[in-house]
C-alpha cells in the first residue's frame, strides 16, 4: 500500500504544505502508510505512439495504490483538468490490470463535475432540484443595467470561481474573500471590489441569517460539521464564532447526502445558508478544509483527516 497526496502550492508564501495536507500527512504516518506529497505544478505527462505515462516527481502514478486529490488553483482550469488525465490514466491501468488496481478519491465526482467553479454548482444545484440561492450571472459584467432577476438590494456579489485576493497588511500576505455585500448602486465601487472586472463576478440573493454551516459526508452519510456565526459584519469568516454541528437537522443531512449521491462522491463537504428559513446549498467542496472544526470549536471533533484518507 502506498498513497500519493496531490495539492496546490499556497498564494501564501508563509505556508509550506496547506494545513489539511499536513493534517492527513499526520494521519498517514500514524497508520504506518507510504506517502509521497506532490504539489501539481510537479506532474509531468509523456505521450508517445501507444502508450501514455503520468509521473509524480518521476514516480508513475500507476505505482501508487491510492491517490487523494487536494486543492488546485482555481485560476488556473488546467489544474483541475489535470486530475482528469490523471483519473482517465488509472482507469484504463483498471481495466488493464485488475488485479493492482488503484483507488482514486472523488474520481467519479470529478467526472460528473467537468467545471470546478461557482456557477456550475449553481446549474448542478438546478439541474437536480436541490435548494440554491437564486444566482445571475452576467459575461459583461453590467450589473448596473436593467436585470432579468435579482433586482432588490441587499444582494451579495462573489468571484465567479471563488478566488481570494491577496492583500499586504502589516508587510505579510493576507487572503481575503473576494465577496462583496451590494445595499446601493455605489457598492460596486466600494474598496476591493473596486477595479475588478465585474465579468468575473456574479450576483446572488442576500442571506441575512449572519451563520454558515459545512457538512461533511464520508461514502455517502453525514459524520460532521460545524456552525459558523458572524462577529463582524456580515461575513462569516470575518473572525467567525464556531461551534460543532455533527448533527445537522434532517432536512440538511438529507441535502448534503443527496448531493454527495449525486455526484457518487467519496468525501465531500457540503456548505449551508439559511434563505427563508430553508437550508440552502452555499457551495461544494471536493477537497474541503477542516483547520477550524478542528481547532476553533469546543468539544471532541471527528478526526476528518482519517476519515478522508480511509474515504475510498
Amino acid at each position: 500500500m502506498k498513497y500519493l497526496v496531490i495539492d496546490k502550492r499556497p498564494r501564501v508564501k508563509q505556508m509550506e504544505i496547506p494545513t489539511a495536507s499536513v493534517r492527513i500527512l499526520e494521519e498517514l504516518k500514524k497508520k504506518d502508510i507510504p506517502t509521497d506529497f506532490v504539489y501539481n505544478d510537479e506532474i509531468e505527462i509523456l505521450f508517445t505512439e501507444g502508450s501514455t505515462q503520468i509521473k509524480a516527481k518521476g514516480i508513475d502514478v500507476k505505482e501508487y495504490t491510492h491517490i487523494i486529490f487536494r486543492g488546485h488553483a482555481l485560476h488556473n482550469d488546467r489544474q483541475y483538468a489535470l486530475k482528469r488525465y490523471i483519473i482517465d490514466y488509472i482507469e484504463q491501468h483498471n481495466s488493464d490490470n485488475p488485479e493492482k488496481k488503484v483507488l482514486v478519491q472523488n474520481s467519479k465526482a470529478i467526472k460528473k463535475l467537468p467545471y470546478y467553479n461557482k456557477v456550475a454548482i449553481s446549474l448542478l444545484c438546478s439541474q437536480y432540484n436541490l435548494p440554491y440561492f437564486q444566482t445571475y450571472y452576467r459575461t459583461d459584467g453590467k450589473y448596473l443595467e436593467p436585470r432579468d432577476m435579482l433586482k432588490e438590494y441587499p444582494l451579495i456579489i462573489k468571484e465567479y470561481a471563488g478566488i481570494n485576493r491577496v492583500e499586504i497588511i502589516d508587510g505579510e500576505e493576507k487572503i481575503k474573500k473576494n465577496v462583496y455585500k451590494i445595499e446601493k448602486d455605489e457598492d460596486f465601487e466600494q474598496e476591493g471590489l473596486k477595479g475588478q472586472n465585474l465579468g468575473d463576478f456574479f450576483l446572488q440573493e442576500f442571506s441575512d441569517t449572519a451563520e454558515d454551516y459545512r457538512v461533511f459526508v464520508k461514502l455517502g452519510k453525514v459524520i460532521g460539521g460545524w456552525k459558523r456565526s458572524a462577529s463582524k459584519g456580515f461575513m462569516t469568516v470575518n473572525k467567525g464564532i464556531y461551534e460543532m454541528y455533527n448533527e445537522p437537522d434532517q432536512e440538511m443531512k438529507e441535502i448534503a447526502e443527496k448531493m454527495a449521491s449525486i455526484l457518487e462522491a467519496d468525501f465531500i463537504a457540503v456548505d449551508f445558508m439559511y434563505m427563508n428559513g430553508k437550508p440552502c446549498i452555499q457551495e461544494i467542496s471536493l477537497h474541503p478544509g477542516f483547520k477550524a472544526y478542528e481547532t476553533k470549536i469546543k468539544g471532541t471533533p471527528v478526526n476528518i483527516a482519517e476519515a478522508i484518507i480511509t474515504a475510498f
